[in-house]
């Protein structure tokens, strides 16, 4: 018999943190309790959406920088022409636009943790350049003639491990041996459906504190069906649409929104008698009609998979290529459910 899972409202919201009962949840806790003890450089594996920022945050908490500061940024979301400026800060009239001299994000992490997130986003040239701070541990900002010394642990995140980028000869072997010092695995949520009901708990619980969600039966079950691609971050997605939806704070199947299985376009490229002929390219066989949002999706598809071949799976190249952002590239993966191989 189902049963209805009811959460208890509370008078505040935990901030975002590892929660979880399973076997892989406990590892990756009791690693982290290691890793924080000391100061090495930490890289963290896993997919979009699995946890890396709070693991990373979970590492600086628990370690001896907890009372300094924690700066976390995505390398994919800043433009090329300011990097340099945005990590090592810049000096007053260094290029159009600086009116002031500011800091950059090694200073602002001085005596803390930084977190390098997508790191392998990162251009060769500011690889360089990254690669003799981590050497030095001192920067140099922009327009400046003198550095400063920086202490700062770092850590680094990506989706794929950064021994790929090494392997596909966009991302720096040696930088990779200064990064890469500890390396460790977040799991996928599908790895580990036992955690959904303390995730929903947890969840609920802070994106609404004062409220009591009920899970109608069959909620749990039907998203231990989902295959979660976007992992816990779609799962926070899913509950905060059902709860905008929810009468009476109850959370009932339907109001998942949760696609069929026959809507969800497979994961390998489309077989030849199905390719599409996308404007400027010759149709190799006349394809079938289908619908036009299949169709649209199904190109947008391709397209996205021929810019990531060509750029040998490197996102802000395939980006670029696309005329998207690192951004937009990495939400449309995730909308088509694309994995890089």
């Amino acid at each position: 018999m189902s049963k209805q899972h009811t959460l208890a409202a509370g008078n505040h919201a935990a901030p975002p943190q590892l929660c979880g009962d399973s076997a892989s949840m406990q590892a990756l806790r009791a690693q982290i309790s290691r890793i924080a003890r000391c100061a090495a450089p930490v890289a963290i594996c896993g997919e979009s959406g699995s946890g890396k920022e709070l693991a990373a945050r979970a590492i600086h908490a628990q370690g001896a920088r907890a009372g300094g500061p924690f700066i976390a940024v995505n390398c994919g979301a800043i433009p090329e022409a300011l990097m340099e400026a945005e990590f090592f800060g810049c000096r007053a009239g260094a290029y159009t636009g600086a009116l002031h001299e500011r800091q950059g994000l090694f200073q602002a992490a001085d005596g803390g943790s930084l977190l390098l997130d997508e790191v392998d986003d990162l251009p060769l040239a500011m690889q360089v350049k990254l690669l003799r701070v981590l050497q030095e541990r001192r920067v140099c900002k922009l327009g400046g003639s003198s550095d400063e010394a920086v202490d700062v642990r770092m850590l680094c995140a990506s989706q794929q491990g950064l021994a790929r980028g090494v392997a596909a000869g966009t991302f720096r072997q040696d930088l990779y041996y200064r990064l890469n010092v500890i390396e460790l695995a977040v799991p996928p949520l599908r790895e580990r459906l036992g955690d959904l009901e303390v995730l929903c708990r947890t969840i609920l619980l802070r994106l609404a504190p004062r409220q009591a969600v009920i899970l109608a039966p069959g909620v749990l079950a039907l998203l231990a069906r989902h295959g979660f691609p976007g992992n816990v971050r779609e799962l926070e997605n899913l509950l905060e649409r059902a709860l905008a939806f929810a009468d009476g704070g109850v959370i009932v199947p339907d109001g998942l929104g949760l696609p069929s299985p026959a809507a969800v376009l497979p994961l390998k490229p489309a077989p030849l008698a199905r390719q599409l002929s996308l404007p400027g390219m010759a149709a190799r066989l006349e394809a079938p009609v289908m619908p036009l949002a299949q169709y649209l999706c199904q190109a947008e598809r391709e397209m996205i998979v021929l810019a990531l071949r060509q750029s040998r799976y490197h996102r802000a190249r395939a980006a670029q290529q696309l005329g998207i952002s690192v951004r937009q590239l990495r939400y449309k993966m995730q909308k088509l459910n694309l994995q890089e191989p």
